[in-house]
């Protein structure tokens, strides 16, 4: 069998996988776990497309609403209305007391007004907030995980106002059937240890904790593996050199000739640096692709290209300076005789780091939103591949050249003369 062959069988045999899944897996999830082994579950999904965006491009504010009960997640209104009512349940008794005067006569009056059960969903809210449900549940009845082990063993006093409802939606679900309350089997995960997140918590507070714990997770992958990817290259250059040897060389060879052509042989120093800043970003975008819970590209999060294209601009400028000396170079922006539109060149030289930033950024999540949003509309038939393959491969490398030449030229442009 050709090696041709052999690529076609095998692509065959993941779009067949990928079409049985699809179609016996209609409104299911697949989850697959690494924590307490490695295991793969399908379980119902309860979650609406806006959950899933949120999740993946908003995961603070996910976490945020995550324990707010909504309207479609209420599977038997009549059968939460009784289970309320049923005041021999310790936890239906605290939220039943705590409830509204207006909440209770809904309750009591079994009529279907969307102003009193709206309000009733408030209501809830507020309890979430303000009491705590956990010590009246029967704690067999809890599902075992990381979040929940992390979560109880804080005092109730110390808990914030996201734990305590996340904690509070854990303990309501433990006494109700999933027939009548979706139960949250897509509760965000840490991945990563708690203790951690804690420590991330208290210096970045709760409301950001959770995305900054993820990003950092994720940059210092990215840096693990480019140490690693340097480590293996540097461990087997040899004088004859082999295929992997071959590969860097030329990709090392092609930006040194990008570099000598825009600055000039005498500044091919430049060349580490332009195929340094090729590489991160490049390696940040396809990373994402990787089917590991957890993995998303750090490109897609604001702050890196937006850190990027600062570091950017600033090497431009520590190059300028010394290319033509302090005193020349910043006349050009600071002294009005000199230059009667030098307010213009400042905005120029911040637009430089929006556009170089917000280029990267966008395309990046704007091609991750739409995997994901014409993914989910066609319940993952056929197209998830061709979208990741032109997005992720093809967009995220020509976004990464992009930035990368960006990068070169604005360095040419300041030492051209």
């Amino acid at each position: 069998m050709t090696k041709k062959n052999s690529l076609l069988l095998i692509c065959s045999i993941f779009l067949i996988i990928e079409v049985l899944l699809s179609v016996f897996g209609l409104g299911k999830d697949l989850n697959i776990k690494f924590k307490d082994g490695f295991s793969i579950s399908v379980d119902k999904s309860h979650s609406t497309l806006q959950d899933k965006i949120t999740e993946d491009f908003q995961i603070d504010e996910f976490v945020k609403i995550s324990a707010i009960i909504k309207e479609y997640e209420l599977v038997n209104k009549k059968a939460f209305y009784s289970f309320l009512k049923n005041h021999s349940n310790p936890v239906s008794k605290i939220i039943f007391t705590n409830l509204s005067d207006k909440s209770k006569k809904f309750l009591l009056s079994n009529n279907e007004d969307k102003t009193g059960f709206h309000k009733l969903l408030v209501d809830l809210e507020i309890i979430f907030k303000e009491q705590y449900l956990f010590n009246n549940t029967i704690s067999a009845q809890i599902s075992p995980s990381d979040e929940l082990t992390y979560l109880s063993s804080i005092s109730k006093d110390k808990l914030t106002e996201m734990e305590k409802m996340r904690l509070n939606r854990i303990s309501l679900e433990a006494v109700l059937d999933k027939n009548i309350l979706t139960h949250q089997h897509h509760t965000p995960e840490i991945h990563g240890s708690y203790k951690l997140y804690n420590g991330m918590k208290q210096f970045f507070g709760e409301k950001s904790a959770i995305g900054t714990f993820n990003l950092l997770r994720m940059l210092l992958i990215v840096d693990l593996l480019l140490f690693f990817v340097a480590f293996s290259v540097r461990k087997v250059l040899m004088a004859r050199p082999g295929k992997l040897q071959i590969v860097f060389e030329g990709i090392y060879s092609f930006f040194e000739e990008l570099v000598t052509e825009t600055l000039g042989k005498d500044r091919a120093y430049f060349t580490p640096y332009i195929l340094t800043i090729f590489i991160f970003v490049w390696t940040s975008n396809m990373i994402g692709m990787i089917p590991i819970p957890g993995f998303m590209e750090p490109t897609r999060n604001l702050n890196v290209p937006l850190g990027l294209g600062l570091m950017a601009v600033f090497v431009v400028h520590a190059t300028a300076i010394r290319a033509k000396g302090f005193g020349h170079h910043i006349q050009n922006y600071f002294l009005p005789w000199k230059n009667p539109l030098f307010a213009l060149d400042l905005i120029g030289e911040v637009s430089k780091i929006v556009s170089i930033s917000f280029r990267l950024f966008g395309n990046v999540l704007g091609g991750a939103i739409i995997i994901l949003v014409v993914s989910s509309l066609v319940k993952y038939v056929f197209i998830p591949i061709g979208l990741n393959g032109f997005f992720g491969i093809f967009v995220g490398s020509i976004q990464a050249f992009v930035f990368t030449m960006l990068s070169l030229t604005y360095i040419s442009v300041e030492i051209a003369e």
